[in-house]
């Protein structure tokens, strides 16, 4: 029952913003057990249900620059996130990650109020650069969703697009990760079946009542909730750091 609800209270989350279950369901398992058993496990559960969200949120436009931009430099990221996965301070890595996620947060705020959004040569470089970022950072605590976010609310503004090129990206991370972690004798033990059993019935519930959720929020609302989100996020990530 803990990994189900753990699961179904993020995808929930996730189902209805695009980001959310990597913290959360992350957050309450690692009352339960060991971190790195916690980020590999939920990285076949995550594939599941991002699969899902990009299916239902498909409206026949793939926004090919965007998803190969963030897909090709994540496939970097992770792979240098989960080499040293095994190695990193973990505590250290999340505080850092914790501020910069809650000062953009706040700009992101600021800038969907005044509508103030990335444009032409420096989208491309934000993009490079959250492919990495988000990718390392993925690879390490399983937990990027909130640069991603970032990103994409400064430059895709429909919120059902939003969902699905978010929900692609992560898609293909998460295959980049399962991969990855899947290299490692180390880490292919760290699959761990009281997790994935449970959390695999719960994603599917969660993620439906999260996307059936959307349709509640206008726009406006929606963005404006994700940059609340994230930089909610952030909170939680400095005093995950300062505490764990």
């Amino acid at each position: 029952m803990i990994s189900f609800t753990a699961v179904l209270v993020g995808w929930i989350v996730q189902g209805l913003l695009g980001i959310g279950s990597g913290i959360i369901s992350t957050g309450i398992l690692l009352f339960f057990y060991e971190p790195k058993t916690v980020v590999v496990s939920l990285s076949i559960i995550a594939l599941l249900g991002t699969a899902y969200l990009t299916a239902v949120n498909y409206r026949s436009k793939f926004f090919l620059k965007d998803v190969s931009l963030l897909i090709f430099f994540s496939f970097i990221g992770v792979g240098i996130g989960s080499f040293f996965l095994e190695e990193l301070d973990h505590r250290k890595i999340e505080l850092i990650f914790g501020i910069i996620v809650f000062l953009t947060g706040i700009y992101d705020f600021y800038a969907q109020k005044k509508k103030i959004f990335l444009q032409g040569k420096h989208k491309t470089v934000m993009g490079v650069l959250t492919g990495i970022s988000g990718g390392i950072v993925s690879g390490l605590t399983g937990g990027a969703g909130p640069l991603y976010a970032l990103y994409l609310n400064q430059t895709i503004h429909n919120k059902t697009d939003f969902k699905f090129v978010l929900s692609l990206v992560f898609t293909a991370l998460n295959i980049e990760r399962v991969f990855f972690y899947t290299l490692s004798p180390q880490l292919l033990q760290l699959f761990d079946p009281d997790i994935l059993l449970p959390g695999i019935v719960a994603v599917f519930i969660g993620a439906y009542i999260g996307h059936r959720l959307t349709g509640k929020l206008s726009t406006q609302r929606f963005k404006e909730s994700i940059s609340v989100s994230i930089t909610l996020f952030g909170i939680y990530f400095i005093y995950r750091s300062i505490t764990g």
